[in-house]
């Protein structure tokens, strides 16, 4: 009798540029991917959460999942729901900001009051605890530090997942449970695409799907406005870590058993070998986040399923 493969898809953050990584989780998903448990960090943490909804409000009508039907209400998700900046976020006026940095009570350039009505409509936490497929999504304290891997298990999960897509300055920090003493933000600050808590968890099978190239370009950046540049600070910061992710990923099979056995001594004590497949746009994405359209949505999507497609042959 074999023994199942745990299946994970791991999910990058990413901003906007989420919709690329949407289009690469419906050609995962046409290949035949289906995956046990999903990583996710900022914009992944929301697909991932998608995802994983649709699978548990699934599982009420259906013995088994349509895997085929997830991915495509995950295209029109972001086709129908995430088409114009204002569905994510407004910008506070000069006034407010003005107000809030003399007063001491800045908290980000963009009021995010969009995206958190768009999650807590869409996502009903019944169908994440009941799913299948199993979820974590990595939001960071801003007071320690350090990284949360949180799960639908955890009290006000939805407010780890709104934290994990909470772009550092630009956006408010998210107050778990309202708590003034849990203040979290973007989990991408200390890691993009969580491939190692994937493999730790004993992952043996992981598509990772990343919003960024491999190599960054030179690119017109409008420095002096702070949410371009905000994102470009990100992008290289991104751009350094999911790199140095991929890399361990990768480094751990050159030191592997090719027969899938557990290394038994050493540093690699009880890892295995992995199958692994990243993928990842061939070039940078350059969509603006405070003016993206639906063509912009789709042209993402489709390069993202494409890309995808690819990746497979």
């Amino acid at each position: 009798m074999s023994t199942q493969i745990k299946k994970a898809l791991v999910l990058s953050g990413g901003s906007i540029k989420g919709a690329f990584q949407a289009g690469a989780i419906n050609a995962v998903i046409e290949k035949g991917f289906k995956p046990d448990f999903i990583y996710g960090i900022s914009v992944g943490s929301l697909n991932g959460t998608f995802i994983t909804h649709e699978a548990g409000l699934q599982k009420k009508a259906f013995e088994e999942l349509d895997w085929l039907t997830i991915a495509s209400n995950l295209k029109k998700f972001w086709i129908e729901r995430i088409n114009s900046p204002e569905c994510i976020a407004v910008k506070k006026s000069k006034i407010k900001l003005g107000l809030d940095v003399l007063f001491s009570k800045f908290d980000g350039f963009l009021d995010t009051k969009p995206i958190q009505e768009l999650v807590k409509e869409v996502i009903n936490m019944d169908y994440l605890l009941n799913s299948p497929v199993k979820l974590s999504v990595g939001a960071v304290n801003i007071g320690d530090g350090l990284i949360t891997y949180a799960n639908p298990s955890f009290p006000n999960f939805l407010d780890y997942v709104l934290a994990s897509t909470a772009i550092p300055v630009t956006m408010p920090l998210v107050r778990i449970g309202g708590n003034e003493s849990q203040l979290f933000t973007d989990g991408g600050i200390r890691d993009v695409a969580p491939l190692k808590k994937a493999i730790k968890n004993g992952a043996e099978e992981i598509i990772c799907i990343c919003c960024q190239p491999e190599n960054l370009v030179g690119e017109m950046i409008n420095y002096k406005s702070i949410l371009s540049f905000s994102e470009r600070i990100m992008d290289i910061v991104v751009n350094e870590t999911v790199n140095n992710d991929i890399e361990w990923a990768r480094y751990i099979n050159d030191y592997t058993p090719v027969d899938g056995s557990p290394v038994t001594e050493g540093a690699f004590a009880g890892y295995r070998r992995i199958k692994l497949t990243i993928i990842r746009p061939p070039r940078p994405i350059n969509v603006n986040i405070e003016d993206f359209t639906t063509k912009e949505i789709l042209e993402m999507f489709a390069s993202g399923y494409y890309t995808a497609l690819e990746s497979f042959k």
